[in-house]
């Protein structure tokens, strides 16, 4: 029996990539490592810290960007005719490829947040053992409570992606539910169109515009890149809040050496933060958000296993 499915309501400020690549903790360090990578010779250990915080950030932002122009290719999607030259793919397997691609760069920026914590609280965990799991069993290193109460709702919220993409990883195959009853239609439309099949056979297109078929095919891509919006604008505000709360860590930590060798590095990027400021760098102003969005969390926890849920994101200017 198909489990129900419940809308849950989370409610974000708008975030998007320059607010994360020019909060407090980002900007200084790609600013820094840009210097350290410039700089000839052996790097010390410290220097190579910070480069690892540094290819980790990149990471990220890579990542983001791959959603983006997977997000593009759906939205400026063939038609359906523009696909009868190709009898391998239909519209729903161009889809599927590109939603692939989505879920799992955002999963894959789940994995790395959890990797900037270990790094910057030196937790000592190697890639492969550097998971929620191992990094909660060294929470008292980590003397910043909001670092796991963001990276907790980061894991709820990102639940969904992370069924998608094992699907995908483990089973060989991303099936959309949106378009679930529409693989058919789309499939006999092509080979109609292609004509592997005969009219007399098939009867009239089933995807021609304006049929039934047609219309669930354009909401159904429609709804689609809502749900792609409404994760990355999850992920990003999680991201953003991560990177905020351990910036005073991470900084604190740099010796009097990096501080006066990279001194004028350091200067011009708390500038340009400055000149940049907008509120969304500042957690206080986040802290609302966070206590609305806890309440559907512990929805989560105690009702996980009934239902599934679906997230919708209320984004709000700030």
């Amino acid at each position: 029996m198909e489990k129900e499915i419940t809308e849950l309501p989370i409610k974000m400020p708008l975030v998007i990539e320059d607010d994360l690549f020019r909060n407090e903790m980002v900007w200084p360090v790609l600013v820094l490592a840009s210097k350290i990578l410039s700089k000839e010779g052996e790097k010390t250990d410290e220097e190579l810290r910070i480069i690892k915080v540094y290819s980790i950030l990149s990471k990220i932002h890579s990542c983001y960007t791959c959603i983006n122009q997977a997000s593009n290719f759906i939205k400026r999607r063939p038609t359906i005719k523009m696909l009868d030259c190709n009898d391998e793919m239909t519209v729903i397997d161009y889809y599927n490829y590109h939603y692939d691609v989505i879920i799992h760069k955002l999963s894959t920026i789940r994995d790395l947040s959890l990797k900037l914590i270990n790094q910057v609280f030196d937790l000592k965990l190697n890639d492969k053992s550097c998971n929620w799991e191992n990094i909660l069993k060294k929470r008292n290193m980590i003397s910043i409570p909001g670092v796991l109460d963001i990276h907790t709702l980061f894991y709820y919220l990102m639940e969904e992606i992370k069924l998608d993409r094992n699907e995908s990883s483990h089973n060989g195959a991303v099936n959309i539910r949106l378009f679930r009853n529409l693989g058919g239609p789309v499939q006999l439309s092509q080979w109609r169109r292609l004509e592997k099949l005969s009219e007399d056979i098939t009867g009239p297109d089933p995807m021609a515009k304006g049929t039934h078929y047609d219309y669930l095919l354009r909401f159904g891509k429609k709804e689609l890149l809502q749900k792609i919006k409404n994760h990355k604008a999850m992920s990003l505000f999680c991201i953003h809040v991560l990177t905020c709360c351990v910036s005073k860590k991470f900084k604190s930590d740099f010796s009097k050496e990096i501080l006066d060798k990279y001194s004028d590095s350091i200067q011009k990027a708390n500038y340009q933060i400055d000149s940049y400021a907008r509120k969304i760098n500042k957690i206080i102003h986040l802290i609302p958000y966070l206590i609305d969005n806890d309440k559907t969390i512990e929805y989560l926890k105690n009702h996980g296993k009934e239902r599934n849920h679906r997230l919708f994101v209320s984004l709000v200017n700030v």
